[in-house]
C-alpha cells in the first residue's frame, strides 16, 4: 500500500492538465495549448464514432461499456481542469498583462461548454445505460464537438497571434507551471487521467508532453503498474 501510495502521488504531481512544459523556443504556451487540444479533440471523434457504430447495429457494446464510460469520464475531467485553469489563472494573467486584453468571448464558451460537459457526464454514469442513453451521449458529444471547434480556433488564434508574442519565455515557462500545479487537483484518479493523457497523443507529440515526466513514471509505472487499472480504456487510446 505504501508503494502503491507513493506512485499515486507521484502520478498527480506531474500530470500537466492544463500545458505541457517541455517546450523550446519561445513558442511555450501555443505548443502546449496546441497540445492539450488535441488530447480533447480527438476523444470527441473517437466517442462519436464509436457511438455510431453501436446506433446503427442498434445495440450497445457491453464488451467494452466500462471502458467507455472510463474514457468519457476521463475527457470530461480533463476538459473541465483545463478551462477552469485558464478562467482562474491563464485569462486573468493576460488581462493583467496587457491592456484592453478581453477574454469575454472565450470565458462565455467555457460556459456554454461546461454545462453539455456535465449532462454527458451524466448520462454516461446512469446505473442501467441502454441504446437510448448512447443516443443521448452520442448528441451531447456532436453538441459539445461544434461549440469546440469554434473555441479551440479561436483561442488558439489569440493565445498565438496576440498574446504569446508580447510576453517573455521566462513568463510563459511560470505561467505553464502555474497552471501545471492547479492541474494538480484536478486530476483524479491519476491512473486513468495520465495514462488518457498520453496515450491520446500520437507518437512524437506523447514524446513532447511526457519529455519532464520522470522516467519511471511514464515508462514503469503507467504502462505496468498501472495498466489493469486503464486497461479497459485501451480499444479508445493510441496505446
Amino acid at each position: 500500500m505504501l508503494i502503491q501510495s507513493a506512485y499515486l502521488t507521484i502520478g498527480s504531481f506531474f500530470i500537466p492538465i492544463s500545458y505541457a512544459t517541455a517546450i523550446t523556443g519561445n513558442r511555450h504556451l501555443s505548443k502546449g495549448l496546441d497540445l492539450i487540444h488535441k488530447v480533447l479533440s480527438r476523444p470527441l471523434d473517437v466517442g462519436i464514432s464509436h457511438l455510431d457504430k453501436c446506433l446503427s447495429l442498434g445495440r450497445m457494446d457491453l464488451e467494452n461499456h466500462e471502458g467507455f464510460k472510463d474514457y468519457i469520464n476521463s475527457l470530461i475531467t480533463v476538459f473541465i481542469g483545463h478551462h477552469h485553469g485558464e478562467d482562474e489563472i491563464l485569462f486573468p494573467t493576460f488581462e493583467e498583462k496587457i491592456k484592453g486584453a478581453d477574454f469575454s468571448k472565450l470565458k462565455k464558451q467555457h460556459k456554454e461548454i461546461h454545462p453539455i460537459a456535465e449532462r454527458i457526464k451524466d448520462k454516461i454514469n446512469v446505473s442501467d445505460p441502454s441504446v437510448n442513453n448512447y443516443e443521448d451521449v452520442r448528441n451531447l458529444l456532436q453538441e459539445m464537438k461544434g461549440l469546440w471547434i469554434e473555441h479551440r480556433d479561436e483561442e488558439e488564434g489569440i493565445v498565438e497571434l496576440d498574446m504569446e508574442p508580447l510576453i517573455s519565455s521566462k513568463e510563459q515557462i511560470e505561467l505553464n507551471d502555474k497552471l501545471s500545479k492547479h492541474g494538480q487537483d484536478m486530476s483524479e484518479p491519476a491512473n486513468l487521467i495520465l495514462p488518457f493523457l498520453i496515450y491520446n497523443l500520437e507518437r512524437s507529440d506523447r514524446d513532447t508532453f511526457t519529455d519532464d515526466m520522470p522516467w519511471i513514471l511514464k515508462n514503469f509505472v503507467v504502462p505496468i503498474i498501472w495498466k489493469s487499472k486503464w486497461e479497459k480504456m485501451k480499444p479508445f487510446l493510441i496505446a
